[in-house]
């Protein structure tokens, strides 16, 4: 159950956190792998690479989503996504990305859920260079930092006072920012049926994060009505899900790319979260 709460009181980053509760709950064209692990001198000798620009298709925002989780018929909890100018490293601006789950109601007495996500995600290349996670699951905690160097493609994590260095594939993501490199993906022009992947760095393992494109909707959700592309990612049956089409994440049809419902039947129960508020608002990042 803890599993299945955190996943849904985060289901904005459906696919991703699943893969670190249920790595192999994931499927993906090649398994996860352990990247290399090296010392801090080893990291610090490194040469530097240079960093990518992208084109990104969304433009700076502040930004405030709220959702309802619902487990059946039950209010089982509140997620919210949040985006605002975040602090500058070596000079490149990013945007903070914080991503919080609380459970709400009765399961917040059977079952509390407090977690917090967050990504410092470089404004002109879409990687992340910091990332947050603090999490308190009934009497589960978890208080987790990764600092990324995108220069020498390395991460280094610090829990529980160790620290420890990893090689990189180039521009890996984090939980957070994988699904902000996602919404400013040119989503319109992909058609129906191909795949994206996004190679994303989950308890010190890089996993390819994988999800189709499966066709496109209009949907009524509290927020309002919306256009929208539907998306699947990629599962595998048998611990969480009966079957690999049991997820489908419903993303607005429209320059902001705003997910707007994640419906999944499980293997006991079904779980639904929808858009209840939405608010963007043009932004410039902090000065350097």
């Amino acid at each position: 159950m803890r599993a299945v709460l955190t996943f849904f009181l985060f289901a904005l980053l459906a696919q991703n956190a699943l893969a670190e509760a249920h790595p192999d709950s994931i499927a993906a064209s090649t398994k996860s792998w352990r990247p290399e692990r090296i010392t801090a001198d080893s990291a610090a000798s490194l040469p530097h690479l240079p960093l990518r620009t992208m084109a990104s298709l969304r433009p700076a925002q502040s930004e405030e989503l709220i959702y309802t989780v619902r487990y059946g018929f039950i209010a089982a909890g509140e997620a919210r996504l949040s985006t605002e100018p975040g602090p500058s490293y070596g000079g490149r601006p990013t945007l903070r990305v914080v991503g919080t789950g609380r459970s709400t109601g009765a399961f917040d007495w059977v079952f509390k859920v407090r977690d917090h996500y967050e990504s410092h995600v470089d404004i002109e290349g879409l990687f992340p260079h910091r990332f947050i996670r603090k999490v308190k699951e009934g009497g589960y905690k978890m208080d987790r930092e990764i600092t990324f160097d995108p220069m020498r493609r390395i991460a280094c994590t610090q829990e529980k006072d160790e620290e420890r260095f990893q090689v990189l594939p180039e521009f890996c993501q984090d939980l957070v920012s994988a699904f902000h490199f996602a919404r400013n993906l040119p989503l319109d022009t992909l058609d129906i049926g191909n795949i994206l992947e996004i190679p994303t760095f989950v308890d010190g393992k890089v996993h390819r994060i994988r999800a189709r494109k499966t066709g496109e909707e209009r949907i009524e959700v509290k927020a309002g009505s919306f256009n929208c592309w539907l998306f699947k990612p990629l599962v595998k049956e048998g611990r969480i899900w009966k079957d690999e089409d049991d997820l489908t994440v419903y993303v607005s049809a429209d320059p902001r790319r705003i997910p707007v419902l994640v419906k999944s039947e499980l293997l006991v129960g079904s779980v639904r979260l929808e858009l209840i508020s939405h608010n963007v608002t043009p932004t410039s990042p902090e000065p350097k």
